[in-house]
């Protein structure tokens, strides 16, 4: 029996597949403000890919409760069981991702005892990143300078105000890679606050979009005074979490 998870997540749209304890199958989409409709269209491709008739699916994300097959979990549930699959013994996850920021307590069965959630600002998240550094137009060469730059203090936190603080330093003539380095730290603040609410950590999971980052891996390592390892694929590690529930 093979068993899928999908991930209907708020930027991309995750499946994999496994037929025991191979995976078989695994693919990212864009969910384009439609979620639902993605995973329909992932789905889809999976099944026209090969031999697929009879499976196990089970969906979570974003749009799971409306997603019309499959059994429905929520992504924190799947996180976690994702996560252990790669550290079974480190009970601590940071999940970064496009919308929102958990921080996860797992036992050593891969099972949630806690967790808290920022889901009513773009702080913090992949979002918030991504518009900052989108609005940059950073160049390879500048992105390699900002991790040796010297950090500019960054005040706000909110997206907007945050890039108009960026506008303003940028055009007072602060160097770009110190504005950066600037972003990335105080990002890591926050996050390394939103960790410690929960738990004080020797090891952190830092799974998600946002472990991508490694500029921001550094200062969170740094804040939290704590070694952070990255599943090898932290975007996917939801959906792994999904089928293996399966």
């Amino acid at each position: 029996m093979i068993k899928a998870g999908l991930d209907l997540g708020s930027v991309n749209t995750k499946l994999v597949a496994y037929d025991g304890d191979e995976r078989v199958y695994s693919k990212v989409v864009p969910s384009r403000f439609d979620s639902v409709g993605a995973g329909k269209n992932l789905l889809s491709l999976w099944q026209n890919s090969g031999n697929v008739s009879t499976y196990d699916l089970v969906v979570t994300g974003y749009g799971r409760v409306s997603f019309p097959v499959g059994k429905v979990f929520t992504e924190i549930t799947c996180q976690a069981r994702g996560c252990h699959e790669y550290f079974p013994e480190m009970p601590l996850i940071l999940d970064v991702g496009g919308q929102d920021a958990k921080v996860i307590r797992k036992n050593g069965l891969g099972k949630v005892t806690q967790f808290v959630m920022n889901d009513k600002c773009a702080a913090g998240t992949g979002r918030f990143l991504d518009v900052i550094l989108k609005g940059l137009e950073l160049t390879q060469e500048e992105l390699v300078m900002a991790a040796e730059a010297k950090p500019m203090t960054i005040n706000s936190m909110c997206t907007v105000f945050a890039e108009s603080e960026v506008i303003n330093l940028l055009a007072k003539g602060a160097p770009k890679p110190e504005v950066v380095a600037g972003i990335f730290r105080s990002t890591a603040k926050r996050l390394a606050r939103f960790v410690e609410s929960l738990s004080q950590p020797n090891y952190l999971i830092f799974a998600g979009g946002g472990a991508h980052y490694k500029l921001l891996v550094k200062f969170l390592e740094q804040e939290l005074k704590a070694e952070i390892v990255i599943p090898e694929e932290p975007e996917l590690t939801v959906a792994i979490g999904a089928a293996l529930l399966a």
